[in-house]
């Protein structure tokens, strides 16, 4: 009898884990996240950001560099090829941010290391679904970006 109730267990079990893949999608782009999962900003701090940038708009997302940036020139642009960032981006180990900036989330958005020549895309559609992303940078990995999709903004100081 337990083996029986471990064998339906273990099929549910399964079952549940094969029905959550294929919600979640397979066809998953690597180096992509959607999180609002974790600790958030002060509604004061989230506006104070929006208002700097001037990113309260609907149509307009923030991009937040995170890890790992060591110097490399960063160059942001966007589908009409307009920039929107070049700099020498450093992560503060104190915060964990090396920039922060607006995005209009109605355009594909290239983050280019001008260095490596390493390059990902900000996905029009994914960002217009989201206020916050975080683009990580991952070297010597074959995935050389972790873009995190959120509407929750993580404390930045």
């Amino acid at each position: 009898m337990k083996k029986i109730a471990l064998i339906i267990l273990a099929s549910l079990l399964t079952i549940s884990c094969n029905t959550v893949k294929s919600i979640t999608g397979s066809d998953k782009k690597e180096g992509v996240q959607y999180r609002d999962d974790f600790m958030a900003a002060s509604d004061a701090e989230k506006k104070d950001l929006l208002q700097k940038l001037s990113a309260e708009g609907s149509n307009y997302s923030v991009i937040i560099l995170t890890q790992n940036y060591k110097g490399q020139q960063i160059i942001i642009t966007d589908t009409n090829k307009k920039r929107l960032y070049s700099e020498y981006a450093v992560t503060n180990l104190g915060t964990g941010i090396a920039a922060t900036l607006r995005m209009d989330n109605r355009l594909n958005t290239t983050i280019r290391d001008n260095y490596t020549k390493e390059e990902t895309i900000v996905e029009a559609d994914d960002a217009q679904k989201h206020k916050f992303i975080y683009v990580k940078k991952n070297p010597g990995s074959k995935t050389p970006y972790t873009i995190t999709y959120s509407n929750t903004l993580r404390p930045l100081e």
